[in-house]
């Protein structure tokens, strides 16, 4: 009789018919058929092996087929994520149905779809090479490589000056993340306009940069301006008694106006009229 087996597992028990005449009384068939050696997937001939009726028998033997069917095993890859600009991770899977028999191995390596860029579809990841030999028979599960977009985060450095100077140079770094070589990026820095003591947002007046494969924070600080020093020194004044006061007088003596800046108002001195020493505010 026709007889197969599933690659990997153990042979089945051999049979046979009499399919022409019959056995005397009680005689019986003894012994066992065999089949050609061989594992692999394929058809093998059943033969007679050590099957026989004894001396009183002419037998006729018709060979029979013994079939090794494929081995099914259902291999799933693995979903796997990277960021913009790193390598690809290692791309793996797992058998998700069926089982290797005993000694063997899946060799070869996915692949997946070429592409660098933070798409929203993502990259399919193939079965590529990866085989477990003739002897089975592969069902793949795909999955998908995503690329995420690179994160930069800039930070805005806080400045200062003081009222009456020029502006010092706006600056920034990058917090964190990097922009890989040959991609585009600008970032030039304004301020809000005014020159009077208080603070001014610096933002980022320019910014160029790859949508597709960037995501940007920016942290910003503030331009300060802050109070410009001056010391105002009163001049020393006098009068004879009874007379009228002079003119109170004072000269800047440390630090400077800004050009179109003025002092406004006039110096006061202490009440009094009797002859003495009266303090200049």
């Amino acid at each position: 009789n026709g007889s197969s087996k599933v690659y990997g597992d153990a042979d089945p028990a051999l049979s046979y018919t009499v399919t022409t005449g019959t056995l005397v009384g009680s005689d019986t068939l003894t012994g066992t058929l065999s089949r050609a050696p061989g594992e692999d997937v394929g058809h093998y001939a059943i033969g007679q092996g050590t099957l026989s009726a004894g001396s009183n028998y002419v037998l006729t033997f018709n060979l029979g087929n013994f079939l090794i069917a494929t081995r099914s095993i259902t291999i799933t890859a693995d979903a796997k994520t990277k960021v913009y600009g790193d390598p690809d991770p290692e791309l793996t899977w797992s058998i998700t149905a069926g089982t290797l028999a005993d000694g063997d191995t899946i060799s070869g390596s996915l692949v997946r779809t070429a592409g660098e860029d933070a798409v929203m579809y993502g990259y399919a990841i193939g079965q590529g090479t990866l085989s477990a030999g003739d002897n089975y028979a592969i069902t793949y599960q795909g999955a998908v490589l995503t690329i995420t977009k690179r994160t930069l985060v800039i930070q805005i450095d806080e400045v200062s000056k003081t009222y009456g100077e020029a502006d010092p140079e706006l600056t920034w770094s990058f917090a964190s993340g990097s922009v890989l070589e040959g991609d585009p990026f600008t970032c030039e820095l304004g301020r809000i306009p005014g020159e009077q003591v208080g603070a001014y947002f610096i933002y980022a007046e320019t910014l160029v940069w790859d949508h597709t494969n960037y995501t940007i924070m920016t942290y910003h600080k503030n331009l300060l301006i802050t109070p410009r020093a001056i010391t105002v020194t009163a001049a020393a004044e006098g009068k004879t008694y009874g007379d009228e006061d002079p003119a109170l007088d004072w000269t800047v003596t440390t630090g400077s106006l800004v050009s179109g800046d003025a002092l406004s108002g006039v110096l006061t001195r202490a009440a009094g009229e009797n002859v003495g020493s009266y303090a200049i505010g």
